[in-house]
């Protein structure tokens, strides 16, 4: 049989063999020993000239686990002796850091679904049947004689989906929020596909100036980044897209909405968060210095340039297509908070709103500065604890009390 050691040094020559490694790698006596093929062809590349395409990596907690998959991993298991505890390090970093990304996004996405969303929507549920209960009679016609004197017009018209206009517009600005990553997210997915494949971890990465560029990934690697990075990125930001929609619909005061908005896209930002409070400034730096290296389509002329921008904005359009479509879908057929068609709330919340929610003082400042009607609006009190007193201040006079 073999000899112990090199059945241990079998065991990360393994595992490297997930990332495409095929020769580069030997082993001797239990240590792994770079053979750097391929360093030759790279002294060739020029990353600045107008052959290739410079792509930024994302800095967040996705973009530390590609450079963990790219750069790390490989490193580890080909066990260079002189590199070897800091890459292990910044993999261990860089891939919890991911493993808690994710974990944090997915939990706190199920528990906003199970302790907020689903109360909130209970509870505008149960506003609207006690609406439905209270004021409409056995045949279903509105009452209005129940409605003024029903005590829950308040809490009612605090809903925000009798006002379409401006649910439309909030449930646009939350989607365009959400749309923001899922572009990012589709374009890394575009750019990860057009990185080509090599046969040796040591092809993957390029460096120049300081600078890594990522060359090519092995078929596993790119498995790897498809399947922890790219798609798990991808699917919160759509999940993420449903359910602020769904808070947002069953969001019980006007107010609420601006700030229930902002505390969903606090969830987008977990990943960044986690990358700028754990990893250390020289690996945040890594990341930032990592590019992806594309080429550019061969001999591209002018027209076959205006094509390409026409292209880029054929595809904005799309996403703007997809989202105005997902609002109108959404808002009338797939959201379950409430029937899309309670318009009959409109006219009388907008009455109840202007009747007893409203300022009953108006003017511009400056123009009730010392304007009579100030003080039609603020009377003072026609018999207190010290009439007198407030009288000689506004006259200029002396202060005196009643007992003079």
């Amino acid at each position: 049989g073999a000899p112990p050691s090199a059945r241990g040094a079998s065991i990360p020559m393994a595992v490297l063999s997930l990332f495409g490694a095929r020769v580069g790698y030997s082993v001797v006596a239990g240590e792994a020993q770079d053979v750097e093929e391929g360093e030759d062809a790279d002294d060739d590349i020029d990353p600045t000239s107008d052959e290739f395409v410079r792509v930024d990596i994302p800095e967040d907690a996705y973009g530390a686990a590609m450079l963990a998959f790219v750069r790390d991993v490989p490193t580890v298991f080909g066990m260079g002796r002189e590199t070897w505890d800091i890459a292990a390090t910044s993999c261990m970093f860089s891939l919890v850091v991911l493993v808690v990304n994710l974990v944090l996004q997915m939990s706190i996405l199920a528990y906003v679904f199970r302790y907020v969303v689903n109360p909130d929507v209970g509870l505008v549920q149960d506003q609207y049947l006690h609406f439905r209960r209270n004021v409409f009679d056995s045949e279903g016609t509105f009452r209005d004689d129940l409605w003024s004197a029903y005590e829950g017009r308040t809490d009612l018209c605090q809903i925000a989906m009798w006002n379409r206009p401006f649910y439309y517009a909030v449930l646009f600005c939350w989607t365009l929020v959400m749309l923001i990553e899922i572009r990012k997210s589709e374009e890394l997915i575009r750019h990860i596909m057009r990185v080509p494949v090599v046969d040796h971890p040591a092809k993957m990465l390029l460096t120049r100036g300081g600078e890594r560029y990522v060359m090519g990934f092995t078929p596993s690697t790119r498995f790897f980044i498809m399947a922890f990075v790219a798609i798990p990125k991808m699917s919160i930001s759509i999940i993420l897209l449903w359910l602020g929609c769904e808070w947002l619909s069953a969001t019980v005061k006007f107010e609420s909405l601006v700030m229930n908005t902002v505390a969903m896209a606090f969830i987008v930002n977990i990943d960044e968060i986690l990358f700028e409070a754990v990893l250390p400034h020289h690996h945040r730096s890594d990341v930032q210095n990592i590019d992806f290296l594309l080429k550019r389509p061969a001999e591209v002329d002018s027209a076959e340039a205006i094509n390409l921008k026409k292209r880029a904005f054929r595809r904005s359009l799309v996403y703007m297509i997809c989202a105005m479509s997902y609002l109108v879908v959404y808002a009338e057929y797939l959201q379950d908070v409430l029937p899309p068609d309670i318009r009959m709330l409109r006219d009388r919340c907008q009455e109840f709103i202007e009747q007893t929610q409203q300022p009953f003082c108006n003017g511009w400042t400056w123009y009730l500065r010392g304007n009579p009607s100030a003080h039609q609006c603020f009377p003072l009190p026609e018999g207190g604890l010290n009439p007198p007193l407030l009288r000689n201040v506004g006259d200029g006079g002396t202060a005196s009390s009643p007992s003079g």
